[in-house]
């Protein structure tokens, strides 16, 4: 299993976890682990007192399940983490259990729901340079900046629809403290994938 990952060297590591000769045995792992990845981020959070929204590593989770899985397994493996929640599983940031109260859906909850769609669209970009083997910065780079507008706009709009707040008033509550904070994580990690990275055809 995973008989072709070269332990020694973490800078291919991303060649055979998205490739397409992988078993469904370790595409299901992967997907699964990375699903746990993001739970387990979820849970290093801490909240201020100039939003109902926490502060977490879960987007760099999110991130990273895009940089490192295809585009199919890294929407699978989001899609996977907000069912394991949905089932009452404390996956969510700080323990949270829940992704619907009372039939509705949680405050926090547009952001989840973005979360497959954000790790598909760096799992695209990351695609593209294994496929050209060459780090293919420009399409990294729309893809990095793609992946976070689903998480701000969907999770912006239901904020406000959860706190009954005009759409300004949620952006400052979701956008506006995670601008920065979200950008510093996608540096290091485009920082990664474009410079540390090695795109060439693995040798047999």
């Amino acid at each position: 299993m995973f008989s072709q990952l070269n332990w020694g060297k973490p800078q291919t590591w991303h060649q055979t976890l998205a490739s397409a000769e992988s078993t469904l045995l370790e595409r299901i792992i992967s997907i699964a682990f990375f699903a746990g990845l993001t739970a387990l981020c979820a849970q290093i959070a801490f909240s201020v007192p100039w939003t109902p929204v926490p502060y977490t590593f879960q987007t760099f989770a999110v991130l990273a399940t895009g940089v490192y899985l295809r585009r199919n397994d890294a929407f699978l493996s989001g899609s996977l983490y907000l069912i394991v929640g949905a089932l009452g599983a404390p996956v969510f940031a700080e323990g949270g259990s829940q992704l619907f109260d009372s039939g509705k859906l949680i405050a926090s909850g547009g952001y989840l729901l973005a979360f497959p769609f954000a790790s598909a669209l760096v799992a695209e970009g990351l695609d593209r340079s294994r496929s050209a083997g060459v780090a293919d910065i420009r399409a990294q780079l729309i893809c990095w900046t793609l992946a976070m507008i689903p998480v701000y706009v969907i999770g912006t709009l239901w904020l406000a629809e959860s706190y009954s707040v005009d759409l300004a008033q949620a952006f400052e509550w979701g956008v506006e403290p995670f601008l920065i904070w979200d950008f510093a994580k996608i540096v290091v990690m485009a920082i990664v994938t474009t410079k540390l990275w090695n795109y060439n055809p693995p040798s047999n």
